[in-house]
């Protein structure tokens, strides 16, 4: 299914390359391993042809309509690949210029910016946005993070700012030549290195037409308001990006609430756990009225969504795809019982077994009672090659799902509904199985057939669980 074809961001990205690699005015990008990004699937129903031009019509009227496009020459800013230390320090200069004289939209021109400087001991630092900026990048712009040994990085940072877009072009980490030196622990996991972080209570905030690719960490991070805090990390729009080749994760919410990720191509991540396309997980910080919608999701090394914590999340309309040369550990949809959300209109295919077995949503437990009195609804659904397993929860509604090759696993649930689901299998066992449960069916079918699943809210019913 993902035949390689070259992409136009390909032959910008090997242009730039061979061009600079020539270079003799400094050694910057001397000895750099540079690795073409991964192919974007043709078959998208939105698919990706290259690096995009940024966005025309700003969302947020708070963003003055003044234009300035960096002078290179004036501010002595390289655009060759070279000279990260200089090229930060002198782009920043440029932005804070621009914003003190009232411009709301800096454009940067075509060229390859490689920044990066000592922030502190642990975190390489890169470029800064302020409030109310679009920051639009030439098609033909690259922002790439320059080799360090840092175990954090930012390559463009929001925090505590509202009313900012960043747009179009590509932005690079330093995964490629990335030096893993060991911290005070011993640790090398190095997983914070980061393209995009939108941080503290920063609102407001869209990050699109952009291709975020080969971050040592995640393509874009969110990280909100402290435990306990109300969320005001909110209203962040991530749409229309191809995430390719992040090592850690696409996009983390860590604390965040009313997010839009939408027509997104998230593939290739892989490196250090969790890797994942989208992981909500917001370790004690709040996340919530999340949608992810009308992404395309590949090639994902742990899984392609998981959701520890989120509240009040929808996940529509998403293709989600293990893709031919790569293999789950986690599964593609993967979510604590906890969290509440509704999954509908999603297409679900797996190739190969994973960790979890064939579940293409699996609901993770504990012993512990579940806390959150919220239902979850899944509907509408197609799964291919795999099922659904819930185990040691509480409150799901699931009905009209297709399961080709695929199965409804349930293992001490109360408060279960299933409702016209439709399961094809060759075993009838494998295809339904219940160990003390307890709730309501109706219209359920086994290969076209009707199924009988005698499920009462009074008593649990076990029903040719395999052990």
């Amino acid at each position: 299914m993902f035949k390689p074809t070259l992409t136009k961001w390909y032959y910008l990205f090997c242009i730039i390359t061979l061009v600079y690699s020539c270079y003799n005015d400094s050694d910057d990008s001397k000895g750099f391993i540079t690795t073409s990004l991964s192919e974007t699937d043709p078959n998208n129903p939105n698919p990706f042809t290259g690096a995009m031009s940024p966005i025309e019509v700003m969302p947020y009227s708070e963003i003055s309509t003044r234009e300035y496009t960096i002078e290179l020459e004036r501010w002595d800013i390289p655009n060759n690949r070279v000279e990260a230390v200089k090229t930060t320090d002198n782009l920043q200069s440029a932005i804070n210029w621009a914003i003190e004289e009232g411009y709301g939209i800096i454009r940067l021109p075509a060229g390859h910016y490689l920044i990066g400087k000592y922030g502190n001991d642990i975190y390489q630092a890169g470029i800064t946005l302020n409030n109310n900026v679009a920051f639009l990048l030439d098609e033909n712009a690259i922002i790439e993070m320059a080799p360090n040994n840092k175990w954090n990085y930012c390559a463009i940072a929001v925090k505590n700012k509202s009313n900012v877009v960043i747009s179009g072009g590509t932005i690079l980490g330093d995964r490629d030549n990335h030096i893993y030196t060991p911290r005070a622990d011993g640790a090398t996991s190095h997983d914070e290195g980061h393209l995009v972080c939108i941080e503290g209570e920063s609102q407001l905030v869209t990050v699109e037409n952009v291709i975020l690719a080969k971050a040592n960490g995640d393509g874009i991070l969110m990280v909100g308001s402290p435990k306990g805090d109300i969320q005001n990390l909110k209203h962040i729009v991530v749409r229309n990006n191809n995430f390719s080749d992040n090592r850690r994760q696409g996009v983390s919410l860590v604390g965040s609430a009313n997010v839009l990720i939408e027509r997104n191509e998230i593939h290739h991540t892989n490196g250090t756990s969790p890797q994942f396309g989208v992981d909500i997980e917001g370790a004690g910080r709040t996340n919530k009225n999340i949608i992810i919608r009308d992404n395309y999701f590949h090639n994902n090394r742990g899984g392609d969504v998981v959701n520890t914590d989120g509240k009040n999340v929808l996940f529509e309309n998403n293709i989600l795809l293990q893709g031919n040369d790569s293999e789950y550990i986690d599964g593609p949809i993967v979510y604590w019982k906890n969290a509440d959300w509704t999954i509908r209109n999603n297409d679900i295919t797996m190739r190969t077994v994973s960790a979890n077995n064939w579940n293409g949503i699996l609901m993770y437990s504990n012993d512990n009672q579940k806390t959150n009195p919220a239902t979850t609804y899944i509907y509408n659904n197609t799964l291919n090659n795999c099922g659904m397993y819930m185990y040691k929860g509480a409150d799901l509604d699931i009905y009209n799902n297709q399961m080709n090759h695929g199965h409804l696993a349930f293992k001490e649930m109360t408060n279960l509904t299933l409702t016209n689901n439709r399961v094809d299998h060759g075993n009838k066992c494998w295809a339904y199985r219940f160990l003390k449960v307890s709730g309501n069916a109706s219209s359920n079918t086994y290969n076209g057939e009707a199924f009988d699943i005698p499920l009462t809210n009074d008593a649990p019913w076990n029903g040719c669980w395999i052990r």
